[in-house]
């Protein structure tokens, strides 16, 4: 990929598919905040709020 021809003024959304756990370890990390990206479909809104949910009851705990 030739990054000199890429301008971030011009850069469109870049449609991306994480498998779960690696998705759940990114915001566990704090790598990735739900605001940076949204979800496509019902099903994938659905999955992402119940591991919020996961996340922040595991985050709790350990408080």
């Amino acid at each position: 990929m030739n990054i000199d021809n890429f301008s971030l003024s011009q850069a469109q959304p870049i449609h991306l598919a994480f498998d779960p756990d690696t998705l759940e370890s990114l915001i566990r990390d704090g790598k990735l905040h739900v605001s940076d990206f949204s979800c496509l479909d019902r099903p994938s809104q659905k999955g992402v709020w119940a591991m919020l949910r996961s996340v922040t009851i595991s985050t709790l705990r350990l408080s």
